[in-house]
């Protein structure tokens, strides 16, 4: 063998890997979206659902720090609630509507960035003030969808 067949050999196999890790990427995210999605199906009706998203990405709770996991899960917006889950984890965040005291649009949370902007909410729980944050599609729109649900 010549040095040429050797090298598009190295070549197609490299592009062969690379393709199959697409591919292999692609079946993971479409299985953990379905599974996520199946969460919301059981925990919701769908006449409930004012905003949903499968695979909304969890930066975590600002009163922990930096030191959080991050992790994908669903994100549910009701009438009355905003409700998630990881996938993974069978506990649920639920933060009450009436319990939220801001809600915007930010670059970073805990110490987190990915460089695009994130849905953050400001809540109360009992005596205790937090924050939380997700990285979903459009945050500007949760954003309207959650104040417009708080506005009488």
């Amino acid at each position: 063998m010549n040095v040429t067949v050797i090298v598009l050999l190295g070549i197609v196999g490299v592009v062969l890997l690379v393709v199959g890790i697409v591919v292999l990427a692609k079946v993971m995210v479409n299985r953990l979206s379905s599974s996520s999605q199946s969460a919301i199906e059981e925990q919701f009706v769908d006449s409930s659902i004012v905003k949903s998203d499968p695979m909304a990405n969890f930066f975590g709770l600002g009163s922990k720090g930096g030191a959080q996991v991050r992790g994908n899960g669903a994100l549910v917006l009701t009438d009355s609630e905003l409700w998630f889950r990881r996938i993974g984890s069978a506990t649920a965040l639920r933060i009450p509507l009436q319990d939220i005291s801001g809600v915007d649009v930010t670059r970073s949370h805990a110490g987190k960035t990915v460089g695009r902007s994130l849905l953050r909410v400001q809540f109360r729980m009992a005596t205790v003030t937090d924050s939380v944050a997700w990285l979903v599609e459009n945050p500007e729109s949760w954003v309207h969808a959650i104040n417009g649900d708080k506005t009488p």
